[in-house]
This record gives C-alpha cells, sequence and structure tokens, in this order.
C-alpha cells in the first residue's frame, strides 16, 4: 500500500485507514475510526491498570536451593514444599548512590513473609550490608537475601512497585534463629 496524496499532503498506512497525522479523519469514508481507535486504546489501558490495582497476582513458582526474583507484592510457591514466600516492601533504603562517596556503603531492609500452610504468615527482615543480617531461618529453611534492584541514584526516588529482590531459599539453618 503506497501512500496517497490527499488534501493533508503525503499520507501513510495509518491514513488509508482512517487517521491522519493528527490522529483525526481525513474523509467521509472513514469517519469513525478514530473513535474507535481510541475507545480500544482506553479499553486496554484500563483492563491493564485493573490487573495492577486488583492486588498482588497469583503466586509464581520457584525451585528450593535456586535463587529467584520478586517484585514488591509477589510471592512464590516453592515447589515440591507447602511452602510460600512474599515480598512485602523496602522499609528503609540508605544505600550509598551509584557514583557518590559515602562514609558506609548504607543499607536496606527488604521485609519478606514466609507461610507454611495451614499457619499464618511470618514476617522476616534482610538487609543488603553485609553488616546486618542478610539471611535468616524460617522453620527448617534459610532465606538470603542476594540482590536488590534498582539501585540507588543521586536525585532519584525508587518507588515500592520497582524495587526487586532476588532471593534464594535453602533447607538448613545456617542462617540466623528464627526470633
Amino acid at each position: 500500500m503506497g501512500g496517497r496524496a490527499g488534501r493533508d499532503g503525503p499520507r501513510n498506512h495509518a491514513d488509508e485507514v482512517g487517521c491522519n497525522r493528527r490522529g483525526t479523519t481525513t474523509s467521509a469514508e472513514t469517519t469513525g475510526w478514530p473513535v474507535r481507535c481510541s475507545v480500544s486504546t482506553f479499553l486496554a489501558t484500563a483492563a491493564l491498570v485493573a490487573a495492577c490495582v486488583a492486588g498482588p497476582s497469583q503466586p509464581g513458582r520457584a525451585a528450593l536451593g535456586q535463587s529467584f526474583t520478586l517484585r514488591v507484592g509477589e510471592s512464590a510457591q516453592i515447589e515440591a514444599e507447602a511452602l510460600q514466600i512474599g515480598f512485602e516492601n523496602v522499609s528503609a533504603d540508605s544505600r550509598c548512590p551509584k557514583g557518590e562517596q559515602c562514609i558506609s556503603e548504607g543499607n536496606a531492609t527488604v521485609r519478606v513473609w514466609l507461610q507454611k500452610a495451614p499457619a499464618p504468615k511470618d514476617a522476616r527482615e534482610l538487609h543488603t550490608s553485609p553488616k546486618e543480617q542478610g539471611a535468616v531461618s524460617y522453620l527448617s529453611y534459610d532465606v538470603r537475601l542476594l540482590r536488590l534492584d534498582p539501585y540507588p541514584v543521586t536525585g532519584r526516588t525508587i518507588a515500592q512497585r520497582d524495587y526487586v529482590a532476588t532471593l534464594a531459599l535453602t533447607r538448613g539453618s545456617s542462617a540466623a534463629p528464627d526470633r
């Protein structure tokens, strides 16, 4: 489909289906199309927003002994275990921003919860600083925070929804004891 000239100048493929570069109809034969485009775009956007606002999604899957990532509000079912782990939030983030020189590396506090059915959720805090507790125990499992992204940048605030924690869950008791 080649472009053809109209009273608005050269036309592209979008013009042939009824939209010009300004998003308005270009002739009587194409009236209504931009309205349908707008309604379709609105409905797709509304569905996406509704899915995000609806709350946490169904748990993902993770394997014991393997690293996995969670975003704030997400959870994972540990395969072959009646165990679930969720990433609640980052309650503090004082890590030294990229490119800055700081007296200390700072620390971020990641709040997770664990649940072995039918028991209630049990919250734990993990830290990014090696001076703090980067691993905790829950029943016969150890949970370790391997990484927290994104890393801070001077002048930019990190929204809770942008945090991604890389975690590992193993059997054993090499971490700090249960609280």
